[in-house]
């Protein structure tokens, strides 16, 4: 006999209150039998336990036309809290979340890459105890920190690996030094899984249950959400479609660019240049502005630009077959015209039409994911303790 189904249902059941409550808010217990299909008698008994230990409180009651009026529940959003951090693109951000997902203390900077791979994990350790402390809350009740960063992370090193963030970046174990230093559960995370994380939770993905996330600009790379869930693969690099081929492998793989090199903000920007172009373009988002401005350097770059993103995004909607095409990175500054110019293109080689939006959190999404991740983490923890 298996002794353990009876406690994983349990948990599970429970981990569903926790996120109704934090999604819906204010809830009646009926409600939550209705919403979650458990019996009555369970969601009366799990909501006396949370209320018991402080993690939800009785805030009214529901209208009713009959009868006595059901109470309505809520999370105590002050039960205990959440850090999210982004030290991806330039720019360090930090939103300390109460454990409805409320942002209540915010603080950024600029990345200050002069000071090394060493530096910079300083200054992210810096930011936070500032963070922490304007917020006045007790460190004891922040109970995970997530942290967005480029590159994969190996959880046997505690080190990230494929990235050009910084020079050494890759010899630093973040997670050991955060936790050594702020005593609090410490989750690393590739920056672009956080994005799609946070695009499902707050953003355009949030009504999709099947999504195919693109990110363009320093690199090319994608992430996949299947029935909601995140697609990590067996070596944390499932999406990475920036080491797609766009022709034949050589035999010595020495000449072989891949899709990453050729569609980066540097290769556009190179590219622009060889063409003869005029302008000040670093970015895509620089390039599709000229564009529409009728620079004609630009608008054959991007046109360029759009072919080569198009057959990346046919081979992945082949093999995916996504409900939607979340562009992000410098991808979400695409208008109607380059969005009707990717649709063209696939759709002369799939037979079936592709939803194709853009992200609206853009710079924030992977903010909003650390801090989706980080709840999801603290709601494993609260169920062991009723």
């Amino acid at each position: 006999m298996n002794h353990t189904m009876p406690k994983q249902i349990g948990d599970y059941n429970k981990n569903q209150m926790l996120s109704v409550l934090r999604e819906r808010g204010p809830t009646s217990r009926v409600e939550l039998s209705r919403l979650l299909d458990i019996s009555a008698a369970a969601v009366t008994r799990s909501a006396f336990r949370m209320l018991k230990n402080g993690i939800i409180r009785e805030c009214g009651s529901e209208e009713s036309s009959m009868g006595r009026k059901p109470t309505l529940i809520e999370l105590c959003g002050d039960f205990c809290y959440v850090l999210g951090v982004d030290i991806v693109g330039g720019t360090l951000k930090a939103g300390l979340a109460d454990l409805i997902g409320n942002i209540v203390k915010y603080g950024e900077e600029p990345v200050d890459k002069e000071k090394g791979a060493g530096g910079v994990l300083e200054q992210m350790l810096s930011m936070l105890r500032r963070v922490i402390d304007e917020a006045g809350i007790p460190a004891d009740k922040i109970w995970v920190i997530t942290i967005g960063a480029p590159g994969i992370f190996d959880p046997v090193s505690g080190k990230s690996r494929f990235t050009f963030f910084l020079d050494g970046w890759d010899d630093v174990n973040i997670q050991s030094r955060v936790l050594s230093a702020l005593s609090i559960d410490t989750i690393i995370e590739n920056d672009i899984n956080l994005d799609v994380t946070g695009e499902s939770w707050k953003g355009v993905g949030k009504d999709y249950e099947n999504i195919l996330y693109v990110k363009l600009g320093q690199g090319f790379a994608s992430r996949i959400v299947l029935q909601n869930k995140l697609i990590h693969g067996h070596h944390k690099m499932a999406g990475e479609i920036g080491y797609m081929l766009p022709g034949r492998p050589s035999a010595d793989g020495q000449n072989a660019i891949n899709y990453e090199h050729e569609l980066c903000n540097d290769a556009v920007s190179k590219r622009y240049s060889a063409m003869g172009g005029t302008n000040d373009i670093s970015t895509i988002s620089d390039l599709c502005a000229f564009s529409e401005k009728g620079d004609e350097a630009a608008e054959t770059v991007l046109s360029d630009l759009l072919d080569r993103m198009a057959a990346a995004l046919l081979n992945s909607v082949a093999v995916l077959d996504p409900q939607v095409i979340i562009l992000g990175g410098d991808a979400s500054s695409f208008g109607g015209r380059e969005i009707g110019a990717l649709k063209e293109r696939i759709e002369k080689y799939f037979p079936l039409s592709q939803n194709i939006i853009t992200s609206k959190l853009n710079k924030n999404a992977c903010l909003y994911g650390a801090v989706k991740m980080g709840l999801d983490r603290v709601e494993e923890r609260i169920t062991e303790i009723w």
